[in-house]
């Protein structure tokens, strides 16, 4: 009886094994895809942020050199024009409405352009951060102060291209007889430290482009190596539950046939051999030429005379 309740006890744990080993199959790949989704949701919100950087600062570079180039030609027309600024009025007059038209807006818009870029690199920063606290990851996110240092010296450079075209306003509406040679060395000097200004600008945008092209590619290589990595978890744990359920289903068929084999089974009697001075079904029937016709024996009762009788009598 006991043996019978230990059979049956193993039977029930070895299925309750195999369950739960297709338990832990579904589980292992459901695990991965959920942890490939959480990679592609961290990452796919790096990459974007990287997408909107390098979109922002193409096109502030762009703005970068169009404003250096207005500067540059404004300072060589101050510098040309300086030798004699009562003829050359109207010139002032002409970079006065250039720099309202074409050198603020251009200024305005690099702020415009690199303000969402701080939003962005924040949410960039965060995501790095919560990549950071997987297994064996250790990335850098762009510098948001080198951003911050950009923001600030662009507005010290908008107040710098403000007073330049303050500057030339007043001299191109001045008097002739009262534009003087500090008027030209004013604008010099201020052409010179925005084109400076713009220069610095222009340096650390390219900075920061290459820090968010280079985590952009990190990231790429990142995302296809823990995937890979997930994938061959998940199959190394298929093929370790796949072993198990084997060996459960090795343990229940021995289990469950070993109840039929502890009686065994009877042997089929043997057939006696004949013997030779017997008979069997098998004899092959005698011949009738092949009859003993020998004429039978008789017994006869002869009775031996006895030791006395036979003796003859020596008494005579």
């Amino acid at each position: 009886m006991l043996k019978k309740l230990g059979r049956i006890f193993i039977l029930i744990l070895a299925v309750s094994v195999i369950v739960i080993s297709l338990g832990g199959i579904l589980g292992a790949w459901g695990f991965s895809q959920a942890m490939t989704n959480a990679t592609l949701n961290v990452f796919s919100v790096i990459q974007t942020g990287v997408e909107v950087v390098d979109t922002a600062v193409g096109r502030v570079d762009t703005l970068v050199q169009t404003a250096r180039s207005e500067v540059q030609q404004t300072g060589e027309m101050v510098t040309t024009a300086a030798s004699n600024l009562q003829e050359n009025k109207p010139v002032l007059t002409a970079l006065s409405e250039r720099l309202d038209t074409r050198l603020g807006p251009t200024v305005d818009n690099i702020q415009q352009t690199l303000a969402p870029v701080h939003d962005v690199l924040v949410k960039v920063d965060s995501a790095v951060s919560l990549a950071n606290s997987m297994p064996f990851i250790k990335e850098r996110a762009p510098r948001l102060e080198q951003l911050d240092q950009t923001l600030t010296q662009l507005s010290t450079l908008a107040a710098d291209v403000q007073q330049l075209r303050t500057t030339l306003r007043s001299a191109a509406n001045e008097q002739t007889s009262q534009l003087t040679q500090g008027v030209a060395t004013a604008v010099t000097d201020l052409t010179s430290r925005i084109d400076s200004r713009l220069a610095d600008v222009q340096a650390e945008v390219e900075s920061l482009q290459s820090e968010i092209t280079g985590l952009q590619a990190r990231i790429q290589t990142l995302q296809s190596r823990l995937l890979l990595i997930y994938n061959l978890i998940a199959l190394a744990a298929t093929l370790f539950f796949i072993y198990l359920i084997y060996s459960q289903i090795v343990v229940i068929r021995y289990h469950w046939k070993r109840p039929g084999r502890s009686t065994p089974n009877p042997a089929p009697p043997e057939q006696e051999a004949p013997t030779d001075g017997g008979s069997s079904d098998d004899q092959q029937p005698v011949k009738p030429n092949e009859v003993d016709t020998a004429p039978p024996i008789v017994e006869r009762n002869v009775e031996m005379p006895s030791s006395a009788e036979s003796a003859p009598d020596q008494s005579v």
